[in-house]
């Protein structure tokens, strides 16, 4: 059977018009479009370094090899071979139960591309046929092809690395520099749509965020990024969840330095939406909603409690998985309760509670804020009602009788801490809102290879 490697190839082809419209959107009141271009560029600079775009360089670098071979020794195929194959093709892929317009590289890409993309993965199986002697229907395995485009790398100078190339490029061959929005392109054309929209709406928030940015006078200085720098560096310092690993390690595991940090629109979005908030929402004005909706507030952004449950599950009527009523349940975790005193609530949990995703942790279901709706609200009141160490009677929920506890809170934050996050919380409302109000409409998905 013919190989099928598609997303193998999809490189260095004369894409789709940059300006094909992808979606509509509202931008300052007015009608704006978001193109296949504008797209391109954000994958491509979102993704460079991430795996699936070292893996798209890489298919850059063997299309542009794979090319140059082949026209050195006359081996590209011609349009009626192309054709041939792709018909044999798509009917070895229907016999298999397949529909080619299932793979995203098939349906995202126009019929006269997608034939000179597997003009090229033709090419390389004739390449690897005549390097390796072999007879001309002989089937070209994946690890042949991946031997020989290894070997055929090692005659060409060939750079990858993002932070040894000018900006705006994707990969070097030689004296050739390969631009950003080819890769761009590939990683569009090989995206499913879900990824595809998931970008569009990104293109259409942080739009909105610079035209708003450019609207109230605001920019992004070296100053800026020095402060957003070292503000994320003593915040990744100071949590426990990365245990000590420096900033610049975190940076690292994700393929960025701190130098393309700086780089990176969506960071430098970010700084302006602080900055947004920091104009939008002055101290004073801030300093206003908390004397006139403190309790609602501190529900909101105030000092949170960790919570332990036990949990006795029960129905109104009992069944074969539910043998207790509320009422038994009840009683139940009243002498449970009795208990907790001798044994700790945590090692009694593990043994008497029916709330299966705290149970092997002593009943701690994490930290809650008052308005919190993660857990039902008659357990939440009551955390908010106790002392800390203190455990609740039974109280009833729609699921069972809980015992509730609260095993650590935090202390009340001062009136500049509030503002500090209720300045967050505003920010992120304005964000929220930008992109709701940015009403971004899908009009049109890639076209299909016939």
């Amino acid at each position: 059977m013919i190989a099928f490697a598609p997303s193998v190839l999809l490189a260095l082809c004369p894409p789709q018009s940059p300006d094909d419209v992808l979606a509509e959107y509202t931008l300052r009141g007015q009608p704006a479009t978001i193109t296949r271009r504008d797209v391109a560029l954000e994958m491509a600079f979102h993704l460079r370094r991430q795996d699936r775009g070292r893996e798209a360089c890489d298919m850059l670098v063997d299309a542009l090899l794979t090319r140059r071979e082949a026209e050195k020794h006359d081996l590209m195929p011609s349009k009626a071979e192309v054709q041939a194959f792709w018909r044999k093709l798509r009917q070895q892929l229907i016999a298999a139960g397949k529909r080619p317009e299932e793979f995203a590289a098939v349906r995202n890409t126009g019929e006269q591309q997608w034939l000179d993309d597997l003009s090229v993965q033709l090419a390389q199986e004739r390449l690897v046929r005549r390097e390796l002697g072999l007879d001309a229907n002989e089937r070209v395995g994946g690890d042949m092809l991946r031997l020989w485009l290894g070997e055929l790398r090692k005659r060409f100078d060939v750079c990858t690395d993002p932070d040894r190339l000018p900006i705006g490029t994707a990969v070097r061959v030689e004296r050739t520099n390969v631009p950003l929005i080819e890769l761009g392109y590939l990683l569009l054309r090989t995206s499913e749509d879900f990824e595809r929209d998931k970008f569009i709406r990104q293109v259409a928030y942080l739009e909105s965020i610079e035209a708003l940015a450019a609207d109230r006078g605001l920019s992004v200085s070296q100053s800026d990024l020095d402060r957003a720098v070292a503000e994320r560096r003593r915040a990744a310092a100071k949590d426990p969840a990365y245990r000590g690993i420096s900033f610049d390690k975190l940076l690292e595991a994700k393929g960025l330095s701190i130098a393309s940090l700086r780089e990176l629109r969506t960071f430098r979005a970010h700084i302006l939406l602080e900055k947004l908030g920091r104009l939008e929402f002055p101290d004073g004005k801030l300093m206003q909603q908390l004397v006139e909706d403190r309790d609602a507030l501190l529900a909101h952004i105030g000092p949170a409690r960790r919570i332990g449950i036990i949990l006795a599950r029960a129905l109104d009527t009992p069944n074969a998985l539910v043998t207790r009523n509320f009422e038994q349940a009840g009683k139940h975790l009243e002498k449970v309760r009795e208990r907790i005193a001798s044994d700790g609530f945590a090692a009694t949990a593990a043994i008497e509670s029916e709330h299966g995703p705290s149970k092997q942790r002593g009943g701690d279901v994490g930290w809650h804020r008052a308005d919190s709706d993660k857990l039902p609200a008659a357990v939440v009141q009551a955390a908010f009602a106790l002392k800390l160490g203190e455990v609740s009677m039974p109280i009833r929920g729609q699921e069972g009788c809980y015992l509730v506890t609260v095993l650590d809170k935090q202390p009340m934050p001062s009136d500049q801490e509030l503002l500090e996050r209720l300045r967050a919380l505003r920010t992120q409302q304005l964000s929220e809102r930008l992109l709701r109000d940015a009403n971004v409409r899908i009009v049109a998905g890639a076209a299909g290879a016939k």
